[in-house]
């Protein structure tokens, strides 16, 4: 039992994983030849929702910087953007110091 491959069989996980994981790479500007240790092959094959072992999915998941987790169905969470702050804060008393100074 220890050397038998664990493979995914479910269709509708193995397609939305690979819609993640692409999406991810396409983040990253990685092109599919360009992940290190995964075969090209391989990747196409698991973005298009191919059957996959659970230690191959796992392998291109963490080659791209993530980690697999598992929530309860109809648990997933949202991503939430945290806003971005001003490239510059603005002091508003800094704004207005010509007025202290008897500038127009």
């Amino acid at each position: 039992m220890l050397n038998t491959p664990k493979r995914v069989h479910n269709p509708e996980s193995l397609v939305a994983l690979g819609k993640q994981l692409r999406k991810r790479r396409e983040e990253l500007g990685l092109a599919q030849s360009k992940v290190r240790g995964i075969r090209q092959a391989t990747i196409s094959k698991i973005e298009r929702g191919g059957d996959v072992t659970v230690d191959t999915l796992v392998s291109y998941a963490n080659a791209l910087g993530m980690e697999p987790t598992f929530v309860s169905v109809g648990h997933t969470p949202v991503a939430r953007r945290v806003p971005r702050p001003p490239a510059r804060v603005l002091d508003h008393l800094e704004e207005i110091s010509h007025l202290k100074h008897g500038m127009p």
